[in-house]
């Protein structure tokens, strides 16, 4: 309904702009008329150009924007996989550590009655065990069978505790990496969430461009509408003016036939061509026009876009590898300090991709706040080739690399900055910025 009111209000006020002046009655007037339609007609598509240009830019963008957010919405669904991944891992543990305690607790109950029965029986089993010996050699391996009892039963315990105490490390490691990658999926879907936003912004503003195109190109058709009419108009006129001046002309003749031979003497005497009915010396002036081109906007256009993409910060200042270093002991101070979505203090609390960028905005260099954008910056690098200092990035996450296969990030609010295994989760790319 509104773009119908839309519509109807542009067409009167296109109505009002429009108008053929009605007060031209002489083919200069209507001339000048025309040349002021060709004026607006082309001011009109000097406007078309820019607003098409604008247009497609913005639509350049839009479609960047949408294939970050196609982007975003794969390193998602990798973490869901990831998630589901470690979920399933937990479960597992989970399982093997209750054996383990049954087990535990089966070998825990099997020895105290052991302990009990002997407790109870005394020496008595123990020496009888021993008189009962055939011989020496018996005797001693029945009395090391007796002492190994309780041996055993301490060993199988040590062996059953260490199993479950090794389990339960796993399961808790395993939840750490199943948060952080929590973490990382409630970082992107902020960023999917921000993304979105500015997608709609860019919908609105290259669909107001297109109501603005529309009324240009309607303004643009009626100009040469108008051309059209007003060329009309002059070719009648001039069609008129000339019958009108072959007529004159035709009564001239026959007046110059019937006063053939005489001539007129003195001042301002006349001498007519009795052939061609001309006077001499008078000129014929020439009411012939050049049309100008009625022709219709240009719709070419320049249509190169600079998207704004990050080419890397230079760092002008010792060899990658050195200040790489640097960078990686700077990092290593703040191991321990906590998380916090959204901050960038390495001290008070810092998000993943806010430590990276903080630790390199202290040595002069400058890289992109978010992660999904810091996984385009600087070059990339495989990690086989991985540096000091470079920034391993995974699917909503980034950490700095240290060598030897481990990392430094802000990882998770319960654990805060920490080291870690670069290839603890899937390494979607390494970016090397120095």
């Amino acid at each position: 309904m509104k773009k119908r009111v839309f519509g109807l209000v542009l067409g009167m006020i296109l109505a009002l702009e429009i108008v053929v002046p009605a007060g031209a009655t002489t083919i200069s007037g209507v001339r000048n008329q025309r040349s002021q339609t060709q004026q607006n007609l082309n001011e009109v598509n000097t406007q078309i150009t820019g607003i098409q240009a604008q247009r497609d830019a913005l639509n350049t963008e839009l479609q960047t924007m949408n294939d970050q957010l196609v982007e975003l919405l794969t390193s998602i669904d990798i973490l869901e996989d990831e998630i589901k991944l470690k979920q399933k891992e937990i479960n597992i543990a989970q399982s093997d550590l209750k054996k383990a305690e049954k087990v535990e607790q089966k070998q825990y109950e099997s020895m105290k009655k052991r302990i009990q029965f002997m407790y109870e029986q005394g020496n008595m089993v123990y020496m009888q065990a021993l008189l009962g010996a055939v011989n020496y050699s018996d005797m001693m391996n029945k009395a090391e069978y007796v002492e190994g009892i309780y041996s055993y039963d301490r060993e199988l315990l040590n062996e059953f505790v260490e199993t479950r105490e090794g389990i339960e490390n796993l399961k808790s490691t395993l939840e750490d990496e199943q948060s952080q990658m929590r973490t990382a999926e409630y970082e992107l879907e902020g960023e999917k969430k921000n993304l979105e936003m500015l997608v709609a912004i860019k919908r609105r503003s290259v669909e107001d461009f297109d109501a603005q195109l529309e009324d240009a190109k309607k303004k643009a058709t009626a100009y040469k509408t108008q051309l059209q009419q007003q060329t009309e108009r002059i070719r009648k006129m001039e069609e008129k003016a000339r019958k009108e001046k072959e007529k004159a002309e035709k009564k001239r003749r026959e007046e110059a036939k019937k006063a053939q031979g005489s001539d007129t003497d003195g001042d301002g005497s006349t001498t007519v061509d009795i052939n061609t009915g001309e006077t001499e010396g008078g000129g014929d002036s020439d009411d012939s026009y050049d049309d100008p081109s009625d022709d219709f906007y240009d719709d070419s256009y320049d249509d190169s876009y600079d998207d704004g993409s990050y080419d890397g910060d230079s760092y002008d200042g010792g060899s990658g590898s050195s200040l790489g270093q640097q960078v990686c002991n700077y990092a290593c101070q703040f191991v321990g300090n906590p998380y916090v979505y959204g901050g960038t203090s390495l001290t008070n609390g810092t998000d993943c991709s806010g430590f990276t960028q903080a630790v390199y905005a202290h040595f002069g260099i400058s890289i992109p706040r978010d992660s999904y954008s810091q996984r385009s910056c600087g070059v990339g690098v495989a990690y086989e080739d991985a540096q000091p200092g470079d920034i391993i990035c995974y699917a909503g996450h980034v950490a700095l690399y240290l060598g030897d296969g481990q990392i430094v990030h802000a990882s998770t609010p319960q654990t805060g900055i920490v080291y870690g295994y670069a290839t603890y989760r899937t390494i979607l790319a390494v970016r090397r910025v120095i």
